[in-house]
């Protein structure tokens, strides 16, 4: 499937995305109140549960352009795993 992207998830992967993404980050630099709700308007181009995550990158990318502060849904979780998790100096 060209323009797709396949990310093997499973539980712990999914818990960890839910972990990362607080309330607080998402109210911070998205227009969801939650992850939970960021999740459930993108569900038309993302799944969402299961083995895999699999998403039209370009589409998915814009919805995140539109929706948050971030460029790409990359950038976005390299952020809220920044946050989550703080990098000692």
């Amino acid at each position: 499937m060209e323009g797709y992207i396949r990310v093997k998830a499973g539980k712990e992967f999914w818990e960890l995305l839910n972990m990362i993404f607080t309330d607080e980050f998402m109210q911070k630099y998205t227009n969801f109140e939650s992850f939970e709700y960021f999740r459930y308007s993108s569900a038309v181009m993302c799944s969402w549960d299961g083995e895999y995550m699999i998403y039209p990158e370009t589409v998915f990318n814009n919805f995140v352009i539109e929706s948050t502060v971030f460029k790409t849904w990359d950038e976005m979780v390299m952020k809220a795993a920044d946050e989550r998790f703080p990098k000692e100096k």
